[in-house]
């Protein structure tokens, strides 16, 4: 990787934080992956966060309701908090503010009269697509330094850590 520099020989804002990044990363060393994974989540988080609302001035949260919309289809708020592993609250905090922005709508949900079944409108589907295409571009940018072998090992490693956390925890992980 080379050395980003400004023209005044000062390392480059990018290169500053890509430095401190590092010095993040080796705090805890190698044996502490669990600290390095919430690091590059809270990363991950930042930058989607940043990305969600300079594309679609919503926030993550909304995003994720959008999303969960998108590939679960009509769905109840419960169901996407449970799909997500996030708060309930969250999601109806979400699912208020996307419904005042006309981009949900809500039905009846004939299996719970407590609940209504979600869904995505025309212009919900249509800021879906266009900031998913960019999500997945960005995503791939990444991953580009990953062949598939290197991503399908990196997957299987972090589906096996989920599996040891759920199978060892699953008092602490019901919703």
């Amino acid at each position: 990787m080379e050395t980003m520099q400004s023209p005044d020989g000062e390392p480059s804002p990018a290169q500053s934080m890509l430095e401190a990044s590092e010095r993040r990363w080796q705090l805890f060393g190698p044996t502490h992956l669990p600290y390095r994974i919430l690091l590059l989540a809270k990363m991950i988080d930042r930058v989607t966060t940043q990305h969600v609302r300079d594309r679609a001035a919503m926030s993550l949260a909304e995003w994720r309701v959008i999303s969960h919309v998108a590939l679960m289809g009509q769905c109840s708020a419960a169901e996407i908090a449970e799909a997500a592993f996030v708060d309930r609250s969250e999601v109806s905090r979400a699912v208020a503010a996307l419904e005042q922005r006309q981009l949900i709508q809500r039905d009846p949900n004939p299996r719970n009269r407590k609940s209504s079944l979600i869904s995505l409108t025309g212009e919900g589907r249509s800021i879906y697509g266009t900031v998913r295409e960019e999500r997945t571009h960005m995503y791939e940018d990444w991953l580009e330094d990953l062949g598939v072998e290197d991503r399908t090992q990196l997957d299987d490693a972090l589906r096996t850590v989920m599996r040891r956390i759920v199978l060892g925890n699953p008092d602490a992980l019901k919703p």
